[in-house]
This record gives structure tokens, C-alpha cells and sequence, in this order.
């Protein structure tokens, strides 16, 4: 097991991942009809997807610190495992939407953000000082522009239409402001039987990797032949 698990945790995730499904069933609704029809900017729908990714990047901040905090010896080379399997659902996203949307595929998207993302910060989930700096600097930081490449991982520019997209330029201070949280509030203390008690949400939240990917999977597909038929 990769880290001591929280039940509050897992129940956060579970209801960011219910966010997240309510607002690309109407999103993905949009990319197969070319975004020619706004389902997804209704404000009850767009506001579902604000939520659900910022309590997945912060609570992704968290976890970085969580794992420091349970093995600091080895914390890193479980990262780095951790950071690989989030990087193979990420690969086979780029992979499915290339394949049945290849206008708009996503070339680095929530979970390749939160491969590399949760990564960089692993290294100094040790240190309270540097995260802050880091915070700083990362929310004055202008990118430069280096190529086509690298500017859609750091966010410098946008030369493609993507229907996922998580620079590092507008996510990494959320995951960082995450981290923070983790080094100063302990989430497990939080006197809440609703969050605390081990439910449906714990198991969505505990899986959300694995239901992320199949649930991003079926929506495309499925949209892709309602389109046809």
C-alpha cells in the first residue's frame, strides 16, 4: 500500500469525483459536437468543474505530504511509483482521445499534471519554508516560451485546441497551496462523522485514478457513436 489511508481524504475525493462526472457528461457532450453546442458552460455545470479539479489538485498537494510524513525515508521512490501509474492513465488518455478526437486530444491534461506535478513538490514536502516561496514565486512566474512542446507543459502558450489542459503556470500554485495545507493541518483530526465515517464516497475517492480513466473512456466512446448513429 502506498500510504496509510484517510477516510476524510478518500470521502473529499469521492465528492470532487462526483463534480467531475456531473460536468463532463455535458463537456464531452460538447467536444463530440465540435463545441458547437454550450451545455457545459451553464454556471451550475462549469461551477461543478471548478470544484471538482481544485479539490483534486489541493487534495493531491496534500497527499504529497501525507506520504513525506509516513515514510520519509523512502517517501520519494513512492512518488516516483505513484507518479508512474498516474503517467500510464495519462498516456492511454492522450492515446484514446488522439483516436477518437484527434482535433482536440489531450496532450497534458489533469492527470499528466498530477504525475509531474505532485513529483516536483515530493522534493520539498520536507522543508515548510520552501513550499511558500515556491508559491510565491510560481504566481509571479511568466513562463518563457521555448517550443511547442514545452510551452504546454509549463502554460508559456497554447497553440492547440485541447479539451483537457493543466499547465503548470495556473495549477502548480494550487498543488503547492495543497502541500501547505498538508504541512499545517492535519485533515484525520477533523471531528466529522459524515467525512470520517467509510461510505460509498470512500470507495469512489479511494479508486477515483482507475474511475477517472474508465469513466473519461466510456463518455468519449459513447459520445463518439451517438454522434455516428
Amino acid at each position: 500500500m502506498y500510504m496509510e489511508r484517510y477516510n476524510i481524504i478518500d470521502n473529499l475525493r469521492g465528492i470532487a469525483f462526483i463534480f467531475m462526472v456531473i460536468q463532463h457528461l455535458f463537456y464531452f457532450y460538447d467536444v463530440s459536437n465540435d463545441y458547437q453546442t454550450k451545455l457545459s458552460e451553464n454556471t451550475i455545470i462549469n461551477t461543478s468543474g471548478v470544484i471538482a479539479r481544485t479539490m483534486f489538485i489541493l487534495l493531491a498537494g496534500y497527499s504529497v505530504y501525507m506520504a513525506y510524513k509516513k515514510d520519509p525515508e523512502n517517501h520519494i521512490q513512492k512518488r516516483i511509483n505513484k507518479s508512474t501509474e498516474i503517467l500510464l492513465h495519462a498516456l492511454f488518455i492522450t492515446f484514446i482521445t488522439y483516436i477518437l478526437y484527434p482535433k482536440y486530444f489531450v496532450r497534458f491534461g489533469i492527470l499528466h499534471f498530477l504525475a509531474l506535478g505532485t513529483l516536483l513538490i515530493s522534493f520539498i514536502s520536507s522543508n515548510k519554508i520552501l513550499p511558500i516561496i515556491f508559491l510565491v514565486i510560481s504566481l509571479s512566474l511568466n513562463y518563457p516560451k521555448i517550443n511547442s512542446y514545452v510551452d504546454v507543459i509549463t502554460g508559456a502558450s497554447n497553440q492547440y485546441q485541447m479539451m483537457d489542459w493543466f499547465p503548470l503556470a495556473s495549477s502548480l500554485p494550487i498543488l503547492l497551496c495543497g502541500l501547505i495545507i498538508g504541512q499545517h493541518i492535519n485533515f484525520n483530526e477533523i471531528q466529522n462523522n459524515l467525512l470520517q465515517s467509510k461510505t460509498i464516497l470512500t470507495e469512489l475517492g479511494k479508486n477515483s485514478l482507475n474511475l477517472y480513466t474508465l469513466h473519461v473512456t466510456i463518455l468519449l466512446v459513447f459520445y463518439k457513436f451517438l454522434q455516428k448513429s
